[in-house]
């Protein structure tokens, strides 16, 4: 089996009923804020290397995360902020995890123009002008997997590991089953 590594997490989490945002990106040093642009504003961390995006409603969405443990972090340091200066947040909070990118690598060239005939047309969109990716809907997993003729596979749309793992692997054996590999 190839490793399977996690390329970024989005989660949000309700940190507040409703936040001030102006105050908010006066007060703490480092945020982006252009209300013409974006109503939230935008925390950026080195360490772990993640991104907050703060929206009016209280609600924070966290990207960039490449392990739980940093979502976790990442909040946890950035309510610290906010607390700092007064803001209101909710002692407790619930982190949602709503989108997990993982990829592997097949180490092998894939013909995708072949792959994309063998697979079923109707989950299948490839369209090399556009795109240098075979995309392929898997329904039952709301995952979305990208395959490159360099065989590496990236999937998106899953909620947590185990889930991208077994699309993956699911991906991996229709590949084979085909020939593709």
């Amino acid at each position: 089996m190839t490793e399977i590594t996690i390329e970024n997490i989005v989660a949000h989490a309700q940190i507040a009923d409703d936040v001030l945002i102006e105050d908010i990106a006066q007060k703490i040093e480092g945020v982006s804020y252009d209300p013409e642009k974006f109503k939230g504003l935008t925390y950026k961390m080195e360490q772990p290397k993640t991104a907050i995006l703060l929206l009016p409603s209280g609600k924070a969405i966290c990207t960039g995360a490449k392990k739980i443990e940093d979502v976790e972090k990442a909040l946890d340091e950035f309510i610290d902020k906010l607390e700092s200066i007064n803001a209101n947040v909710k002692k407790e909070i619930d982190i949602e995890i709503h989108n997990m990118v993982v990829s592997t690598d097949i180490n092998k060239e894939l013909h995708l123009s072949s792959i994309s005939k063998g697979l079923l047309l109707e989950k299948v969109d490839y369209e090399p002008s556009n795109f240098p990716g075979l995309i392929y809907r898997m329904d039952d997993f709301g995952a979305i997997i990208l395959i490159f003729s360099s065989g590496k596979i990236v999937c998106t749309g899953t909620k947590d590991f185990e889930e991208a793992s077994k699309a993956i692997e699911i991906m991996k054996e229709k590949l084979t089953s085909i020939g593709a590999f």
